[in-house]
């Protein structure tokens, strides 16, 4: 335990980040979780129809199986490996059929797509929000994920930047919980096991002060990503 504070202190120290509550006032947060389905192109689909992944302009990216386009179209977002490749698409708009489009992702720049206005998605420390409430680039500090460690390795301080929003994430203190590509809902996922996915369950949170907003703003690089980040092996 001793060490463990040691590690926490450190770590807090890295990123300004406070135990007390020294921002604002303290309100309770309905939470859910969001991610990146990613699939591989060798798994097939079992003999049943295909859906055309398409491009804003109609090009066909890739045929995926229905099940893996409707989370795709849920999520927003998705990725497949083909041939040891990694290709990610993002959500873009309806084409005048109706038919959802969507855009490759630089994966150079965002690896793990991107949010509102092109700002990079960032695994277990990005939230989406009501933006009619919340603004791009807002911190918030949740207690209960406090000193958590995370699949990257590192323990988190708790803070988050918004970088998002959806569809159904509509009201004051409703926050969707990106965790990348980690599989949602399984125990190898910290937010999973504390509860996140499930909206009906409530949390402490705070939004940072501009001191902590600032610091962990710069720190996590927004509105790119962080230098050290994680993608699991696949």
């Amino acid at each position: 335990m001793f060490v463990y504070n040691i590690v926490l202190g450190i770590l807090f120290g890295l990123f300004g980040c406070r135990l007390s509550y020294s921002g604002g006032d303290i309100q309770n947060l309905s939470p859910s979780i969001y991610y990146k389905p990613i699939f591989n192109a060798k798994e097939g689909c079992n003999s049943g129809p295909t859906v055309p992944l398409l491009s804003p302009e109609g090009k066909v990216y890739e045929l995926l199986c229905e099940e893996q386009f409707k989370s795709c179209v849920m999520q927003g977002a998705c990725a497949l490996v083909k041939e040891a490749r990694l290709r990610s698409f993002n959500y873009y708009a309806r084409g005048t059929d109706g038919v959802p489009r969507f855009k490759e992702v630089d994966l150079q720049r965002c690896p793990f797509g991107f949010g509102q206005r092109n700002i990079c998605l960032d695994p277990f420390y990005t939230v989406a929000a009501d933006l009619s409430i919340y603004s791009l680039g807002d911190v918030i500090f949740v207690p209960k994920i406090v000193g958590e460690l995370m699949p990257d390795g590192h323990y988190h301080p708790g803070y988050f930047v918004i970088r998002d929003s959806g569809a159904a994430i509509k009201g004051q203190g409703r926050f969707d919980f990106y965790v990348g590509y980690t599989r949602p809902f399984s125990r190898e996922n910290p937010f999973f096991r504390l509860g996140f996915a499930d909206k009906g369950n409530s949390f402490e949170f705070r939004l940072a002060t501009d001191e902590e907003a600032k610091l962990f703003r710069e720190k996590t690089r927004f509105p790119n990503v962080r230098n050290e980040i994680f993608i699991p092996p696949r």
